[in-house]
């Protein structure tokens, strides 16, 4: 268990993740495989995309597979391929390496039923704490970090908030405490800093 300690980051700038351009056409109907519809296989896949600082693509690697082969090459090679991307910026506002992380849904419909809900998407990161805010089963806020050429975070910002400042906050102070990634690599296997983003929600087994 996390427990939320409450600081204050004041005093830094604003970080930007990558942004896509064209989500809305980097899949379609098409792009589900004949092989993995053959088998009925679908699920989440969830890739991660190495962009410089011009936008363009470096690498792909995957973090969650669907569990077809097929699906997963295929998501990494829309994100490579199709993706157009606007790089991330540091708080200076100056372009750097960025990694979006892209989440698709495979599945195969038969029928449409307005009644089926659209399943949630997942957190990257669940963090169970003491107590939550009065009337609130969970707290999410999406951040994102400058992290080094060694996998540590050196820098967070919030994306979206969670509505509780002080989750907010807690949440770049948990995560820059307890969290390291492997290095992100280009095609040449050089390290480089980068600006990733992350969905954290906060649980608790106490209700607020």
């Amino acid at each position: 268990m996390f427990w939320l300690v409450m600081l204050v980051l004041g005093g830094q700038g604003t970080l930007t993740p990558v942004i896509v351009r064209n989500a809305s056409e980097m899949l379609t109907s098409d792009d589900y495989v004949a092989r993995a519809a053959g088998t009925g296989k679908g699920g989440f896949t969830v890739v991660e995309i190495l962009i410089d600082p011009t936008g363009k693509p470096q690498t792909c690697g995957l973090v969650s597979t669907s569990g077809s082969k097929d699906l997963d090459l295929k998501a990494c090679a829309a994100g490579v391929l199709r993706g157009k991307y606007a790089p991330a910026t540091d708080e200076t506002g100056s372009p750097m390496y960025g990694v979006y992380r892209m989440r698709v849904r495979w599945l195969i419909e038969l029928f449409f039923d307005a009644s089926t809900p659209t399943p949630k998407v997942p957190a990257d990161i669940v963090l169970e704490v003491a107590k939550l805010p009065a009337g609130r089963r969970s707290v999410a806020v999406t951040l994102a970090y400058l992290v080094g050429e060694d996998g540590a975070i050196r820098h967070c910002s919030v994306i979206t908030s969670s509505g509780s400042a002080p989750f907010d906050t807690g949440a770049c102070s948990s995560m820059i405490k307890h969290y390291r990634y492997a290095p992100a690599k280009d095609k040449a296997d050089k390290a480089w800093p980068v600006i990733r983003m992350q969905r954290i929600e906060f649980t608790s087994t106490k209700l607020g």
